[in-house]
C-alpha cells in the first residue's frame, strides 16, 4: 500500500471517528436536556401539591379529612399537558386521593405502590421507566413523622419521540457530512499521489547521478506543496546540473569524467 493511500485511510478513519464520537455525545447531552426538563417540571409542580397538603397537615388536617384535597390535585394537574396523574397516599402506599389526566385511564398502581419502598430510603425522588416517569415526596408532620406521600406520573413517551427522531435526523446529518468529506479525502489523495510522485523521481535522478548519468527530465518539480519543498528541490537541481555526467546513446555529446591532455 502506497503512502499516499495510508494517509488518505488514516484521514478518512480519524474524521468518520471523530463525526461518530460528536454525534453520540450530541445525542446524550440531547436526551440528558429532555430528562432534565421533564425533572424540573414534575419537581415544580410536586414542591407545589406538598406544600398545599402540609398547610392542611400543619392544621392538625388529617389526609382523609382535607376537603379540598381533590381539587389541589385537579389544579396541579392542568400545570403541564404531560402530567398524567397525581395521587396523594398514605405511608403505606395506599392512594387517599388522585387526579389522573383521563378518566378512564387508572392510574399506575406499579409506580404508586412502589413509592412506599422509595420513602424508605429517600424523602425526595424522581425515577425514569420506559414511557413513563415517578416523581415522589414524603410529607411529614410537625414531627417529623410521615404523614403521607405526594406522587406524580407523567408520560415520557413524547420526550422519547423527540429523542428517537433527533437520534436518526444526528446520523443523517453525520452521513452527509462524511459525504461531504470523501471528495475532499479524493483531491488530497490526489495531491499526495502528485507530492509522491516527485520525490520517487529525486529518488530515481540520486540514483542517476551517482552512476554519473544525465538527469531526468523533471516536469513535475511543481507538484510539491509546501515553499520550503520547492526551495530544497531547486538546491538539489542546481547542485545536480554542477555534477559531471554523461549521456547514453541519445545522440548528445558525452563529457568527460578526466581532462582533455594539451595540444603540443
Amino acid at each position: 500500500m502506497k503512502l499516499s493511500t495510508k494517509i488518505g485511510l488514516a484521514l478518512f478513519l480519524v474524521l468518520a471517528s471523530a463525526l461518530s464520537m460528536t454525534t453520540v455525545l450530541n445525542y446524550l447531552r440531547f436526551d440528558q436536556t429532555l430528562h432534565t426538563l421533564l425533572a424540573q417540571r414534575m419537581t415544580v409542580i410536586l414542591n407545589e401539591t406538598s406544600q398545599d397538603v402540609l398547610a392542611g397537615i400543619d392544621l392538625g388536617l388529617r389526609l382523609e379529612n382535607m376537603e379540598n384535597l381533590q381539587s389541589v390535585l385537579n389544579r396541579r394537574l392542568d400545570m403541564a399537558n404531560d402530567i398524567r396523574n397525581v395521587a396523594v397516599l398514605d405511608c403505606n402506599g395506599t392512594p387517599i386521593s388522585n387526579a389522573t389526566r383521563s378518566p378512564d385511564s387508572p392510574p399506575n398502581d406499579q409506580a404508586l405502590s412502589g413509592a412506599a419502598i422509595s420513602q424508605q430510603t429517600r424523602d425526595h425522588w424522581i425515577d425514569f421507566t420506559p414511557g413513563i416517569a415517578t416523581a415522589g415526596q414524603v410529607l411529614r408532620d410537625s414531627l417529623g413523622q410521615c404523614a403521607g406521600l405526594v406522587v406524580i406520573t407523567a408520560n415520557s413517551q413524547a420526550s422519547e419521540a423527540k429523542l428517537a427522531n433527533a437520534f436518526s435526523e444526528m446520523w443523517k446529518s453525520a452521513a452527509f457530512g462524511m459525504g461531504m468529506i470523501v471528495p475532499i479525502l479524493g483531491v488530497l489523495f490526489i495531491l499526495m499521489r502528485r507530492r509522491h510522485r516527485v520525490f520517487e523521481e529525486l529518488h530515481e535522478d540520486l540514483a542517476r547521478a551517482v552512476a554519473g548519468k544525465a538527469p531526468n527530465t523533471r516536469p513535475h518539480d511543481g507538484d510539491v506543496l509546501t515553499q520550503s519543498e520547492i526551495e530544497l528541490i531547486s538546491l538539489y537541481r542546481e547542485i545536480r546540473d554542477q555534477l559531471p555526467h554523461d549521456t547514453q546513446n541519445d545522440g548528445t555529446e558525452r563529457t568527460s569524467k578526466t581532462p582533455a591532455e594539451p595540444l603540443k
